[in-house]
């Protein structure tokens, strides 16, 4: 059963190191009651709640709502650093992120400002660690000063949709991530991506991509020889069967007859 911290006063936050190894099980988090923070620093893994999930990349920012108990889910070489902290009455703005899963929220970061994040928030978990007098308040602001970058990060993504749209439209093409970790990475929830993502281009980030491999699957059926199978595989559909039926759905032929007219205007130019 997930535990409510009870943290004095002078003890208004607590912190830890995961490394996973190879065999390391899933775990539910602990301690539901206080706010939680995760950074992770490298490897991948996965959060879930209330029957959804995502899974943060390195340099991801996770804020955790007070009340929800989370699964992870390792994989060996996924390193975090976490918080449980109590939130201070003068930080009730910067804890308001869109959720990316219920209760908990995600941005990433990446070169040097991922690398000031992780400084920021190893300091403040040693001075947790190691407690020397007045470690308190110094531990308490420099993870508070990673919050405001977190909120600052979702609120310039949210000045800027278009940057945040045209991210995932390069995501969307050249990268497997699925929707849901896309969305993270762009600092979004997935319903504030759908709704934004539809609003700039017209369709959903699914349509999107899957517009985007059926038009490379006719390109490789005019310019190549490969079999069917293997365009399907090379477009990024590894079921022939189900590739054939979108393909027809978008274009109106199959794949072979469109390969058979591509040829007979090829002969007739």
């Amino acid at each position: 059963m997930p535990q409510k911290l009870n943290l004095a006063s002078e003890d208004d936050l607590v912190s830890g190191r995961t490394v996973c190894i190879s065999g390391c099980r899933p775990w539910y988090q602990r301690f539901i009651a206080p706010w939680g923070m995760i950074f992770v620093r490298s490897g991948r893994g996965a959060l879930s709640c209330e029957g959804n999930s995502f899974s943060p990349e390195q340099g991801t920012l996770i804020l955790m709502t007070p009340g929800f108990c989370h699964r992870f889910l390792p994989e060996p070489g996924w390193e975090l650093l976490w918080f449980h902290f109590l939130a201070r009455p003068h930080m009730a703005e910067a804890l308001q992120w869109p959720q990316t899963i219920p209760g908990a929220g995600a941005v990433r970061f990446s070169g040097k400002e991922e690398a000031t994040i992780w400084n920021t928030l190893l300091e403040s978990h040693q001075l947790e660690l190691l407690r020397p007098p007045g470690w308190n308040p110094l531990a308490m602001l420099l993870l508070e000063s990673v919050l405001v970058r977190g909120f600052n990060r979702i609120q310039a993504v949210r000045a800027e949709p278009d940057s945040a749209i045209r991210l995932a439209q390069e995501l969307l093409l050249n990268s497997s991530d699925s929707v849901d970790r896309i969305a993270a990475r762009c600092g979004l929830s997935r319903a504030a991506l759908f709704a934004k993502f539809r609003k700039v281009t017209g369709i959903s980030p699914r349509q999107y991509r899957e517009c985007a491999m059926l038009r490379r699957a006719a390109r490789l059926l005019e310019q190549s020889g490969l079999p069917i199978s293997e365009v399907a595989e090379q477009s990024g559909m590894s079921d022939p069967y189900y590739f054939s039926t979108r393909f027809h759905k978008f274009f109106g032929i199959s794949p072979r007859e469109y390969r058979r007219r591509a040829a007979g205007a090829w002969e007739e130019s």
